[in-house]
């Protein structure tokens, strides 16, 4: 817009910077008779029109520069909007995978002071019991902050260092499916579909129906639609009557009506 203003002005300072009748050449002092003449004839009409033509498209861009930003500033706002909602949505997710889990806690066990004890089903079928720990929930918190902020970057890393540091919390599972989340909405896809497929390395872990959900999505999105197909077909077969099943069942009409 800078650009265009500029290239509109040059013919203003041309025309400035034209010989003024009257005006020497020599000394650049007006001539007297040549003054007297110019006093009693009007302005050249071709000037006069120049002039109000670079009047009228200044006031046009000002406009346009009005209107521009008038758009940043709802786009921003509602750039906000949807950030909330997403925070919100994240927010729901993470507790509806604590709360999952909590509910399959032991009466029997006894978790350390200030631990939230958390159980983990094994392929043998006995529960392992996790635990977490006040300074384990506050790094956690941290991390999923960064996430709900749009910073997925930071995320990512802040969850990883998480997993690293407690391969044995309670939340260490739910920090490996914010690991692939968040390089899902960064459209990492092949990375996410990784680290969405450690997270089914336990299939009755509890977030492993959300985890398969997000392998059919990356699927649809990496263009190997067979492969989206059966994995949105198996939510459908192992969760039915779930949140993730009817998901399941959305993303596999669009495939259906977009010939996939």
């Amino acid at each position: 817009m800078q650009r265009r203003a500029g290239f509109l002005l040059f013919p203003l300072l041309a025309a400035l910077l034209l010989p003024v009748p009257g005006v020497s050449a020599d000394d650049g002092l007006p001539d007297r008779r040549a003054v007297k003449v110019a006093a009693k004839q009007p302005a050249d009409a071709s000037l006069r029109d120049t002039m109000l033509d670079l009047m009228q498209q200044l006031e046009s861009l000002q406009r346009d520069v009005r209107d521009l930003r008038n758009t940043v500033e709802l786009q921003g706002h509602e750039l906000e909007q949807l950030k909330s909602r997403q925070g919100t949505l994240y927010d729901d997710l993470d507790r509806r995978l604590r709360d999952a889990e909590r509910r399959g806690t032991p009466a029997a066990a006894v978790p350390a002071p200030g631990a939230v004890a958390t159980v983990v089903p094994t392929p043998g079928g006995t529960p392992a019991t996790r635990t977490t720990t006040p300074q384990q929930q506050q790094d956690y918190d941290a991390a999923f902050g960064l996430m709900k902020q749009g910073l997925y970057e930071k995320a990512i890393k802040a969850f990883r260092d998480f997993v690293a540091r407690y391969p044995d919390s309670g939340l260490a599972d739910n920090a490996q499916y914010w690991i692939a989340e968040g390089n899902y909405v960064l459209r990492n896809y092949k990375l996410a579909l990784e680290e969405f497929t450690k997270v089914l390395k336990d299939p009755q872990g509890m977030k492993a129906p959300d985890a398969l959900l997000k392998v059919g999505y990356v699927q649809y999105e990496l263009g190997a639609y067979d492969k989206a197909r059966k994995a949105l077909t198996d939510v459908q077969e192992r969760y039915p009557g779930t949140t993730v099943a009817r998901l399941a069942a959305t993303r596999l009409e669009k495939m259906k009506k977009e010939g996939r």
